[in-house]
């Protein structure tokens, strides 16, 4: 059997699911996830092998309808970037929800790409649901190659899903990408497709949208000092940076207890990854101009 070689990109509204999607595919947590858009702010790319071949997959931003913040501006330009050189995409919508102008938004894009793409019906497990939305989605069928019913919280289908894509990879694979792959898996970095400061930084965030849900709606940015290996334990001081006075008081909690919950969840997180013992050093400060920062990441 020759093996297929590729890139596929994951395409959706925010909170379809897709950082979900792309942690089942690989057997392990690759991306972080919430109940809250903007969770994913970069698009990331990690390296899944198997029997068929290898297949870099990238998991972009949710892309939202009307933006006016420079935050969502930012995030709205990475799926498109992404999308240059994919060779299929996906697309999940969320059978949960009504659908909505974002959904319009994705599908123009698709529209735009002349390579295989794959309709993904995310949470099929909630059939009530599924009942109700499936007939105002299903008008988009014909826009696809294929189209599938899956859970990716319950990895329900995501076998199938993962068969699919091998049928659908062009048989001939595109000029660079096997170098591209090779790249990925020789360098040292984290499943996370990012480096050791991103990782850590991405999953306190998770940690404080887990633990603040709407409290502190995306003023929210997460910036480590430093990483020190003392050997038997590695030493991570790091910044929770907010845009307000009162965001901040919100993210300490009485007596410190949202903020130590905070770190008590990414510590324990980061010590099964590492399978040593992890002190974390949070602080957290009022940065007006973290949003511009990011903009020229």
């Amino acid at each position: 059997m020759n093996k297929k070689y590729g890139r596929v990109v994951i395409l959706g509204r925010p909170n379809t699911g897709k950082s979900t999607l792309l942690n089942a595919i690989m057997g392990q947590k690759v991306a972080i996830t919430s109940p809250l858009p903007q969770t994913t702010r970069k698009s990331r790319r990690v390296v899944y092998k198997s029997e068929k071949g290898k297949i870099i997959f990238s998991d972009t931003p949710g892309i939202m309808g009307k933006v006016v913040d420079i935050v969502g501006k930012k995030i709205n330009l990475e799926a498109p970037k992404e999308l240059v050189g994919a060779d299929l995409i996906l697309m999940l919508v969320d059978l949960s929800r009504e659908k909505t102008e974002e959904e319009n938004k994705v599908i123009g894009l698709v529209r735009k790409m002349e390579v295989p793409k794959i309709l993904v019906y995310n949470k099929s497990d909630l059939i009530e649901t599924e009942n109700k939305h499936l007939a105002s989605y299903e008008w988009m069928e014909e826009e696809f190659d294929r189209f599938i019913s899956i859970s990716a919280l319950k990895e329900t289908h995501v076998k199938g899903l993962i068969n699919i894509i091998f049928e659908l990879l062009p048989e001939k694979s595109r000029k660079g990408i096997k170098e591209e792959i090779e790249s990925r898996e020789n360098d040292k970095k984290p499943a996370m497709g990012i480096n050791s400061t991103e990782y850590v930084e991405e999953l306190i965030r998770e940690k404080c949208y887990l633990c603040l849900r709407q409290e502190v709606p995306y003023s929210v940015a997460v910036e480590v000092a430093s990483i020190e290996d003392k050997g038997k334990m590695i030493v991570i001081r790091a910044e929770i940076l907010t845009k307000e006075e009162r965001y901040k008081k919100m993210i300490i909690g009485s007596r410190g207890r949202k903020i130590k919950q905070i770190g008590t969840a990414t510590r324990k997180e980061l010590e099964l990854m590492a399978g040593r013992k992890i002190f974390l050093d949070l602080e957290v400060r009022v940065d007006k101009h973290w949003p511009e920062r990011l903009l020229e990441k």
